[in-house]
């Protein structure tokens, strides 16, 4: 039997990549992937810089396996066909699989079905821009995308996704509900543009390109009124996306 390995891959800087990562993507003969093409040159590339570097059996050949939000069901069955012989290697375009991703249909699938499921950690870019936006860690929320419905909850680091020509409508309705809320972007992050910085009250940058990951604190004291009136938010609904 094999294993599903679930692999975290760079967000941008190619070198953001583990040792363990690199060996299983070149020893695997299966990945699946939401691009192949993507991904396949991301194999092409370990394989110019790293191979022979390890002591490991490479794969000579990768199968790729496409696996997206709209066919992930149907992918299912396929992936649970080759884990019965193969291991196969779990990836996103960017980042750690699953998070505002596709695959954890099949991750569900693989363990009822008795497979092994193994996390290769690495690379996520919400807790890449909460390492380094400066708003407390003790108490965060992964939003992902932001659904229909949402509320923040005070005393806590909400951890949002979203697109670039979305971002400045989305930070104008947190600062219009929420004005005392701390909020700090983080885009292009590991990238030589990488921009980490802080929303003033009324002070919100031009949309840019790349990919964004949005930082809100609600300070407790400052939280009364909002939500359903005791001071208390309810976590939002959430809609998937694609950012690692």
């Amino acid at each position: 039997m094999g294993v599903l390995y679930v692999v975290a891959t760079p967000i941008g800087n190619l070198e953001d990549i583990t040792i363990r990562a690199i060996k299983i993507l070149l020893s695997v003969p299966v990945i699946a992937c939401e691009d192949t093409r993507h991904t396949g040159n991301l194999i092409k590339i370990l394989k110019d810089r790293y191979s022979g570097m390890f002591n490991v059996q490479y794969s000579m050949f990768n199968k790729f396996i496409s696996v997206r939000d709209y066919n992930e069901v149907n992918m299912i069955d396929k992936i649970i066909l080759e884990l019965a012989s193969n291991d196969v290697a779990l990836v996103s375009d960017a980042g750690t699989p699953l998070i505002s991703d596709p695959g954890y249909k099949i991750v569900r699938a693989a363990r009822a079905a008795g497979y092994t499921v193994s996390p290769i950690p690495g690379a996520n870019a919400a807790i890449a821009a909460l390492s380094a936006a400066g708003l407390p860690t003790n108490k965060f929320i992964f939003l992902g995308f932001l659904g229909k419905k949402w509320e923040l909850l005070p005393g806590y680091t909400h951890v949002i996704y979203e697109s670039p020509n979305r971002t400045d409508k989305t930070c104008r309705t947190i600062r219009t509900k929420y004005p005392e809320a701390e909020i700090v972007l983080a885009r292009e992050m590991t990238k030589i543009h990488e921009e980490i910085f802080n929303i003033q009250y009324s002070m919100f940058n031009e949309t840019k390109k790349g990919e964004v990951t949005v930082l809100v604190y609600l300070p407790e004291e400052v939280a009364a009124g909002h939500g359903n009136g005791d001071g208390k938010g309810q976590q939002s609904e959430n809609s998937g996306g694609d950012v690692g």
